[in-house]
Order: structure tokens, then sequence, then C-alpha cells
């Protein structure tokens, strides 16, 4: 009787201890999300930073429950008014329903398949990896440039006005439909990371499976 006891509290703080070691990934995963949102390449609206390549990494590294939660953590902590997001005013609610936000909620999923496909044996072998990571930022795109495209079709006239004028494209504001909207989504949202994301995916994708290879030494 004592015995089972005594394997029963082993047990309990083994898993208490774990628990505590995942908190600890978790909180220190979500300020590592707001530093990398802070290294970038100031283009609006939408700015290159060095997050996504972080979210590929972490996810690949820590599976999709713990990177899935981490930066569920990172969204609620600059949500609720913590300046983590990657633009002014660097936090609070409605930075997530502006042109970053699709992406914001595109890494949500990317943190889900890439960390699912860690699991699944995908992290240890670089075409795989490179794979995942493909699939991954294909996903944070998808989500970026649908909602750019819808932030785009709602703005007053002067902010398109400006967004076009800065980019050197003739809008008939009188006449703007979705057409329009999605063609300058592409351009303010998908053309001016077509270098930087590719080198992104090819670095994280090296980055896994070279832990894994120093890890088997």
């Amino acid at each position: 009787m004592n015995g089972n006891l005594i394997l029963n509290n082993i047990d309990f703080l083994n898993r208490l201890n774990n628990a505590a070691k995942y908190l600890i990934i978790i909180f220190l995963g979500s300020l590592l999300f707001a530093l990398s949102a802070r290294i970038k390449i100031d283009v609006p609206p939408v700015p290159v930073t060095m997050q996504t390549l972080v979210l590929l990494v972490f996810a690949m590294s820590v599976g999709w429950r713990i990177s899935v939660a981490t930066f569920l953590l990172y969204l609620f902590e600059g949500s609720i008014g913590l300046p983590f997001f990657a633009n002014p005013p660097y936090a609070g609610f409605a930075y997530l329903l502006g042109p970053s936000g699709g992406y914001l909620f595109g890494m949500l999923a990317a943190a889900f398949i890439v960390g699912y496909m860690a699991e699944h044996n995908y992290d240890k072998k670089y075409l795989k990896s490179l794979l995942s990571m493909f699939l991954g930022t294909f996903v944070i795109f998808f989500f970026g440039i649908l909602w750019l495209t819808y932030w785009v079709l709602i703005q007053p006239d002067v902010t398109i006005n400006f967004l076009c004028d800065r980019e050197t494209i003739i809008c008939d504001t009188n006449n703007w439909n979705i057409s329009q909207s999605f063609n300058l989504a592409l351009i303010l949202g998908l053309f001016k990371f077509i270098i930087t994301e590719p080198i992104k995916i090819a670095l994280a994708a090296s980055i896994t499976p070279l832990i894994w290879s120093y890890l088997k030494k």
C-alpha cells in the first residue's frame, strides 16, 4: 500500500515537473516571437520580419501542441496591450484586425501544420523538413493575402489612394472592386517576400535536422 502511494506521488511529481517545463517553454517562446517581430525590414503595410523563420523552427522543434499554445499566448499578450507586435501601435486587439492580422492567424495555422508534420518524422531529413516549411509558409501567406485583400477593399479612399500612389498603381476608387483589391494585396503582401521567404524556408529546414544530427553524436 505504502509502495503504491510512493509510486503515485513520484508519478505526480514527474507530471508536475513536465508541466512546469512546458509552461516555461511556452512563456519563453512567446517572448521569442515578440523579439523576432521587431527584427524587421519596415515596408508597410506588412513588414518583413524574422518571425516566420522563428515560428517554423520552433514548431518543428517542439511539435504542434506547444507551438500552437505558444503562439496563442503571444497573440493574447499582444492583444491585451503588451507591445509585442511588429508595427505601431505594437499592441491591442485592433491590431489583429489590421493589415497584418491575416498573417498572424496564418502563423497560428502554420504552427499546427509544421508541428504536426514534425511529430510524424518530417523533422529529421532536410527534404521532408523543407516540404513542411514550404507548406507552413504557404498557409501563412494564404491567410495573409485573403485578409489583406479584404482590408484593402474596405479602406477609405484616402488610404487606398496613398497605397496606390506608393506602389505607382493607378487606382479608380470610385469603381473599386475585389479584383483590384486582390492585385494590390499581392503587391503589398506577397511580391516583396519573393526573395526573403525562400531563404528563410531553406534556412529553417536546415536547422532542425542539424540539431538532430548533433544530438545523435
